[in-house]
């Protein structure tokens, strides 16, 4: 076959995207979303015309909540990323959004909350630590199914070395989506959550 004669050209193919994620991953590190840093995403829709994000920031700020996220999303939408609020403070931050809007209409009609998120501190380096705790016990597990599966396969290779190189092709097929989460990261503000170790783990299995 085409691949299996040149093999070695792919090894090196394959070996160059490996090393290329691994440096984007520890050079630019992975950027953690709120499921593992703790605190409150906000998603909204402007009925009208998006305010400028220069005016949204204002307002917001005058709350004094702390360092503020802004993303705009689409056309109307806008995504807020802050420390994790109370009810009474998530009421302050929409009607400090809804205020950016021109007077000519009510705060209500003004935007629409599509979604708000807040988790503490605490549980966010809970999951972190589940998180690498569960990739950590698929990893082992599958080296042990492996050598166990072929136990009976003893040469020219051993049993522990089939499970410990499937994991090595594993590694290959997680580093790349987590290299390119990490490039997505740095550029565009892209988030990793718990679908993304869900992802992982389904990749992983």
């Amino acid at each position: 076959m085409f691949i299996v004669r040149y093999r070695k050209i792919w090894y090196i193919f394959s070996g160059l995207l490996v090393l290329a994620s691994l440096f984007f991953i520890f050079y630019f590190g992975l950027k953690l979303g709120i499921d593992f840093t703790g605190g409150s995403l906000l998603e909204v829709e402007f009925n009208g015309a998006r305010p400028d994000t220069a005016v949204l920031q204002e307002k917001v700020n005058n709350l004094n909540f702390g360092g503020i996220s802004l993303q705009p999303t689409g056309d109307k939408g806008l995504l807020v990323r802050l420390k994790s609020l109370n009810e009474e403070e998530h009421q302050k931050l929409l009607l400090a959004l809804g205020n950016s809007v021109s007077k000519e209409t009510e705060f209500p009609s003004r935007l629409v909350e599509i979604r708000f998120d807040s988790i503490g501190p605490v549980i966010g380096k809970e999951l972190q630590q589940k998180s690498i705790y569960a990739i950590v016990m698929v990893i082992v597990m599958i080296i042990l199914y492996i050598a166990f599966a072929f136990r009976k396969v003893s040469q020219p290779v051993s049993s522990f070395k089939y499970g410990l190189m499937a994991v090595v092709a594993l590694i290959h097929d997680i580093s790349l989506p987590a290299g390119v989460f990490a490039v997505l990261g740095r550029y565009y503000g892209v988030e990793i959550d718990i679908l993304f170790i869900t992802a992982i783990l389904t990749v992983l299995g």
